[in-house]
């Protein structure tokens, strides 16, 4: 019996597709919104049904809450998937979910109020027993105030914004001077991404890892910790390589998380998933708290390989009132092998990562043993420059570190994206760099790098450039037809954007 019949997924790309699987294999019915500039996406083709929710800007569509109910309600939804990213931690569209009589697929309204911002969630670990960095107790008022904390807890420091995430109003901090030129700059771009200028200041960790805790947790007071996640690999506190476990830290530093974690998940009475960031100390060999997202997370596929385990579908079950269906006992006996997800983003490494919008001319997956793509787009997709770079995940297994990476390597030569610039030239880089293959990394990893890696991207790329030109002088270069006029089907059996197509969902206009 499935635990509900129709579930409307209120996302779009990569995420929502992956969702809707989940649903469909579940028997339910998967229901998608689009705005404008995705009226021909994927996860609206593969969708059962799909209703428009506004123009193509996030604010009126995909972050527009009564919109989002109203596509539920007319669709009769029993329950709503937020995925992660527009409105997964907002309380009020949870509230307003729960309010319509529909099961949000997340914790409760209720949970998110007591976690409001990052500093909510340092208070709560100070009673959870989590280990917190030395830093400000709450926001710091002032400049002046900000000087001499920082002088009392000693530099480096991180300076954060309160709200939000996705590494934005996030500055490290060396000296005095640097804090003063930082300061107002990271008020301001708090205020324009999360409506609230609040700063706090933490001492910044020696050589830092981004490691992240999976929370589960059922209604009724059960909870386990599917070990972690290494988030290491960065640019400017955005990931870009995840991998699971770490190989950083040992069985036992893995282990005295999880009592503080699950102690946490009580305090709330937190249930579905929870993902629980810190960041760990090569040199001293600590864990400090960081914040508690409250949602799936995008690299949530590799904890998936390496406990052989379908997160999407638990978070569906739990949230409908089913017990966790393991104890941790039985959850560290299921740890197999590594897993390693690539972040495939339509940005330009040679470019500062800059976004990369535009029709995908050709687009070939990467198949085989050990591998796994959750993609959003399919030949002859458009990528608009509204919404997030990210347009699809390589995910690969290997029954140790080493094999996962060659693996690795093997997929990534084999991903083919044509028609926007994408991060997979740099990351069969990074694959073959020997501090990566032996784990000898921080989040400083990338602008460390950077400039070697950009030399050989540009190498590689004027390389190619040539080889280009004496086929096209010698006649041997196939030109291809236009986007608009190359019909590809995808596994859904969609024609191509841009085409008339000859099937659909139940596509409600409004």
């Amino acid at each position: 019996m499935p635990p509900f019949s129709r579930v409307l997924v209120s996302n779009r790309g990569e995420i929502a597709v992956r969702v809707m699987k989940a649903i469909k294999e579940m028997g339910m019915t998967a229901i998608a919104v689009y705005s404008e500039a995705d009226k021909y996406a994927l996860h609206v083709k593969y969708a059962d049904e799909a209703y428009y929710i506004g123009p193509s800007p996030a604010l009126e569509s995909y972050l527009n809450i009564p919109r989002i109910i109203d596509a539920a309600e007319k669709a009769h939804a029993d329950a709503i998937h937020p995925g992660y990213g527009f409105l997964s931690e907002n309380a009020d569209f949870v509230e307003a979910v729960e309010k319509a009589g529909i099961t949000y697929i997340g914790p409760s309204a209720d949970v998110m109020r007591k976690i409001k911002d990052k500093l909510d969630g340092k208070r709560i670990a100070v009673q959870a027993g989590v280990p917190i960095a030395p830093g400000s107790d709450g926001p710091v008022s002032s400049i002046d105030e900000a000087l001499k904390l920082a002088e009392r807890i000693g530099y480096p420091i991180m300076v954060k914004a309160a709200s939000g995430g996705g590494g934005v109003g996030i500055t490290k901090i060396d000296s005095p001077d640097q804090l003063i030129d930082a300061w107002e700059r990271n008020k301001r771009l708090a205020t324009q991404a999360f409506g609230k200028s609040d700063l706090y200041i933490e001492k910044a960790a020696v050589n830092p890892r981004h490691i992240e805790f999976q929370l589960i947790g059922d209604k009724y007071g059960n909870y386990v910790v599917a070990w972690e996640r290494e988030c290491t690999i960065q640019r400017r506190n955005q990931k870009l390589i995840e991998e699971a476990p770490s190989p950083a830290i040992t069985m036992e530093e893995r282990s005295k998380m999880f009592e503080p974690i699950m102690k946490y998940g009580h305090i709330l009475n937190y249930f579905t998933l929870g993902t629980f960031e810190t960041v760990f100390s090569d040199a001293t060999r600590e864990f400090y708290f960081l914040e508690l997202n409250k949602r799936l997370q995008v690299e949530h596929p590799t904890t998936e390989l390496i406990f052989r385990m379908d997160l999407v579908k638990l978070q569906i079950r739990l949230a409908a009132g089913e017990h966790l269906p393991f104890t941790q006992e039985e959850l560290n006996k299921r740890a197999r092998g590594a897993s390693i997800e690539f972040r495939i983003n339509a940005e330009d490494p040679l470019n500062d990562f800059s976004g990369s919008s535009g029709y995908i001319t050709y687009y070939k997956e990467p198949s085989g043993p050990g591998v796994r793509t959750d993609s959003g787009v399919v030949e002859g997709s458009w990528v608009p420059p509204f919404y997030d770079s990210l347009i699809s995940k390589l995910i690969v297994y290997g029954e140790n570190r080493p094999y996962a990476i060659q693996t690795a390597i093997r997929a990534l030569d084999d991903y083919k994206i044509g028609g926007v610039k994408t991060t997979i030239s740099l990351y069969k880089l990074i694959m073959r760099d020997p501090d990566f293959q032996e784990g000898k990394f921080s989040t400083a990893y990338i602008s460390q790098k950077m400039n070697s890696l950009t030399k050989k991207l540009r190498t590689e790329e004027e390389m190619l450039a040539s080889i280009a030109v004496v086929l096209q002088s010698r006649g041997m270069l196939r030109k291809r037809a236009p986007v608009s006029q190359v019909q590809t089907k995808s596994e859904s059996g969609w024609k191509s954007y841009g085409l008339i197509m000859q099937s659909s969902p139940r596509v409600m206009w409004r």
